[in-house]
């Protein structure tokens, strides 16, 4: 049975095809207002199935898994959007480029819509399947936490001051904020108890990789900065030389990439300094846990700005460079930045003296199956 429910949410997701397909045969989406009540109506009743799902089997349902397995509804939409403006399908989500979010027709909307269908949708199955196998999921949700942010900060924001017009269903959006957000504070609340560490740590010089992430943060640190004002309108030459020649990609009208170099030189700065100070002093019993955090937030960061680079939506005058300096400068900052994050959060994972626990030698305290005898008593 533990190993059905996954199926299940599996199968349950796949019926998007179905409905966005329906809706688009019967030509009913024909203006804003009935595009976000239908999206509403959709949300709403497919939260019903999971809930009674997991009711059937448990004796109290997790929130945090109900919501994965909405969404992982949700992702199959996504999915169904990123191919179908890529031409691999088609009839299925036209009317939503028009009525709906209007500024997913972009290189940016495609790349993340890849990213939430694929990405998102395996990590929320994984976090269902530990959950039926009464395993600890924190780590693959705060990951799945720290991504889903990164996407809803620069999408929301990027859809509002872009070059498209506003449609009300931007505002189905904001429950995929609010959720992940109210989820992050739980995961990050239900921390496994852990006492200060009394052991003497080296100084960070006799620690060769922990120096070695320390000038990786220091550097992260300055380049977010550059890139954070150099979007915002910077008059140094250096900043306009780097726009020009390295990353046109940052003075795209949809600015999206504008605002995902803002959450770097704001949210990703914040975390910067505090991993700096934590492999400076070692001991930090939260630093494992936003590390995770991190790691996923610069892996969706990172694929969806270099990817949308490089999409055929992107105009060519904007997108990287092909070749010498400039070519090489663009790769290595953003393959650093996209790869660095996901190595220290593993190098987190293996000293919790250091760094602080993700799970707790316990498993998770899930909640007990219901048994067929159970239910005759």
């Amino acid at each position: 049975m533990k190993y059905s429910v996954p199926f299940y949410i599996f199968l349950l997701a796949q019926t998007s095809w179905i409905v966005s397909f329906t809706l688009s045969k019967l030509n009913l989406m024909q203006d804003q207002i009935t595009v976000f009540i239908a999206g509403v109506i959709t949300l709403s009743l497919v939260t019903i199935v999971p809930y009674l799902l997991f009711r059937r089997l448990f004796n109290q349902v997790d929130p945090f898994v109900l919501i994965l397995a909405v969404f992982s509804w949700s992702c199959m939409i996504d999915l169904g959007i990123g191919l179908e403006l890529d031409g691999f399908i088609s009839n299925f989500m036209g009317f939503y480029f028009i009525e709906g979010e209007p500024y997913l027709n972009t290189a940016h909307g495609a790349v993340i819509s890849y990213w939430d269908g694929i990405v998102h949708f395996i990590l929320g199955l994984a976090i269902i399947s530990l959950y039926c196998q009464r395993q600890s999921y924190r780590a693959f949700g705060l990951y799945w936490a720290g991504s889903i942010l990164n996407s809803m900060i620069v999408l929301i924001p990027g859809g509002i001051a872009g070059n498209h017009p506003f449609k009300l269903s931007i505002l189905l959006n904001v429950p995929y904020l609010i959720l992940p957000l109210l989820a992050g504070f739980k995961l990050l609340h239900d921390r496994p108890v852990q006492s200060s560490t009394v052991q003497k740590f080296k100084p960070i010089w006799e620690r060769p990789v922990d120096l070695f992430f320390f000038i990786y943060f220091i550097g992260a640190i300055f380049l977010s900065l550059f890139r954070g004002l150099a979007v915002l309108g910077g008059n140094a030459e250096a900043m306009k030389e780097y726009i020009q020649t390295i990353e046109p990609y940052l003075a795209d009208e949809t600015n999206f990439p504008k605002f995902q170099m803002i959450v770097y030189g704001y949210f990703f700065l914040a975390y910067y300094l505090g991993a700096a100070y934590a492999l400076l002093c070692p001991g930090q019993v939260w630093m494992a846990d936003w590390s995770l955090i991190h790691a996923g937030a610069a892996a969706q960061a990172q694929f969806s700005h270099i990817a949308g680079s490089l999409h055929h939506r992107t105009s060519e005058s904007l997108r990287p460079p092909q070749s010498g300096y400039p070519a090489l400068t663009f790769w290595s900052i953003n393959l650093i930045l996209f790869i660095v994050p996901q190595f220290f959060a593993w190098w987190c994972q293996q000293d919790s003296n250091k760094f602080g626990l993700t799970s707790s030698v316990k498993k998770s305290k899930l909640n007990k199956i219901i048994k067929k005898s159970d239910k005759t008593k």
